[in-house]
């Protein structure tokens, strides 16, 4: 069928396909990989991310349709068949109504796909990302041996550990596999802290908490949450409420103010040194359902994402590189000591680092979340025994005005990648090299093997992904 043009959330990413097909059944998409054979192939969800991976140059399957869930009772759990195209939202619906269950890891945002949200190592807080918990992955590929069309049933082995996190290379995910959990309580109060070491200092009562680096202020806001065995608390709807309108609808209604209408960094500055910080209401502590806990309403205003990765060795040293870019990039040109300015110069940004200085003023909370190692070839805490921290940075700028915000998610990521090995995002903005990600992900060789293995003509692939995952280019882009 006749294309048109495709556009992300975010509205950074757009691209025209050759083709658009929505199949309907496991047939109909069988019928259209007989009938694209020999063309390249790729399968998008809610295009929720703001990297290249959804891009489809030739062939897109919009994988809508796939939202049948199953819940099955075995060996006293419960057994999740999810659809490629079920939202998490209706995911957590479904479980809850069908077995009073839940997600075993959940992400900030539920209105990912499963698929979406696994291919590119989507996460919560306090445990390893969704991709981990999968132990079944069905595709729609070609036989290597035939070349027809086939659902394959990937349930172990290093296949698994592949096809957890894949970027959609190993196929059309046609469903996904997993044991749910019973539904928990969640217990959350807010605390604020003046330096990162006092946060990870009470990380262990509280394993599941996420924290917020207050840009101007430069002082920590911690949601403090963990498991609990107490009931819903009696003021957990009126607290569902206070967070809903301040955070989700009020910080953000200001941010847009300052950033989109005023266009103001001195009102920047003034909201999070003056205005932010009384919005919080510490100490009040209330429980809930985990599955409105632990996630928040961050698709209702459009923006892009940059999110780096650094184990937690790392993570202080990394938060004050951070800092010192931030208020570089806003203007104090003294921001960046001399170690910063050697780490640059080995990435090749020693001579145009000072062309940045008054480019941009970071506009929203750095949110920090700990991520737990993940069984899986390439996801970006994949591999060791420590845990990662995901550094999030997000932009509300308008669709015309993010020239600064990119240029820093490119400097952010290259600098904190060579300082601290950091790795970013797969499904945000991504300026990852293919020497970068050999150098960061050790499995990476494994994982192309077992691609080219089920794929060896690179259906399923575009040209991002073959630059950055595929290339065997040892070009490094300080050169």
């Amino acid at each position: 069928m006749n294309s048109d043009t495709v556009t992300n959330f975010g509205a950074n990413r757009s691209f025209r396909p050759n083709d658009i097909f929505t199949p309907r059944n496991d047939d109909e998409l069988l019928g259209i990989l007989s009938e694209c054979h020999g063309r390249r192939l790729r399968a998008i969800g809610r295009l929720h991310s703001w990297s290249e991976a959804p891009v489809a140059d030739d062939v897109l399957l919009d994988m809508r349709h796939f939202q049948e869930i199953r819940v099955e009772r075995r060996d006293g759990r419960h057994w999740i068949t999810a659809g490629a195209g079920c939202q998490i939202k209706q995911l957590l619906e479904e479980l809850t109504r069908q077995s009073a269950g839940t997600l075993p890891s959940l992400g900030l945002i539920t209105e990912q796909t499963i698929a979406g949200a696994i291919s590119t190592g989507t996460h919560g807080s306090g445990n390893s990302s969704m991709s981990h918990f999968v132990d079944e992955v069905r595709v729609a590929t070609y036989d290597t041996d035939s070349g027809e069309p086939v659902i394959l049933t990937i349930n172990q082995g290093d296949e698994l550990q592949a096809a957890r996190c894949s970027l959609g290379t190993l196929g059309v995910i046609v469903s996904v596999g997993f044991w749910s959990r019973p539904q928990y309580f969640v217990e959350e109060h807010f605390q604020r802290y003046d330096d990162i070491e006092s946060v990870l200092e009470v990380e262990a009562e509280y394993p599941l908490q996420q924290f917020f680096l207050l840009p101007w202020l430069w002082r920590f806001v911690a949601q403090h949450r963990r498991e609990t065995l107490r009931p819903r608390s009696r003021w957990a709807t009126l607290y569902r409420w206070y967070f809903f309108l301040l955070f989700d609808i009020g910080l953000h209604l200001l941010v847009l103010l300052a950033v989109r209408v005023l266009r103001s960094p001195r009102i920047v500055r003034f909201l999070f040194r003056q205005l932010t910080p009384r919005m919080v209401v510490r100490n009040w502590k209330v429980v809930d359902e985990s599955s409105k806990m632990l996630v928040m309403e961050h698709e209702l205003f459009r923006h892009i994402e940059c999110e780096m990765f650094v184990s937690r060795s790392r993570l202080p040293e990394s938060i004050r590189l951070v800092v010192r870019l931030l208020k570089h990039f806003d203007g104090d040109p003294s921001a960046l000591d001399e170690d910063a300015r050697k780490e640059m110069q080995k990435v090749g940004l020693a001579s145009e680092i000072d062309d940045y200085c008054g480019t941009y003023t970071h506009h929203y909370p750095i949110c920090v979340r700990r991520v737990l190692p993940d069984d899986t070839l390439i996801s970006m805490s994949s591999g060791g025994a420590d845990p990662y921290y995901a550094l999030s940075f997000i932009s509300y700028a308008r669709l015309w005005d993010r020239k600064g915000f990119v240029t820093f998610a490119d400097v952010v990521s290259r600098v904190t990648g060579a300082m601290f090995n950091a790795r970013p995002h797969w499904g945000k903005i991504c300026p990852l090299t293919a020497s970068e990600a050999a150098r960061r992900y050790p499995e990476l060789q494994k994982f192309r093997e077992i691609v080219r293995r089920n794929d060896p003509g690179g259906a399923f692939r575009n040209d991002w992904i073959n630059q950055t995952l595929f290339a065997e280019s040892t070009e490094n882009r300080a050169q």
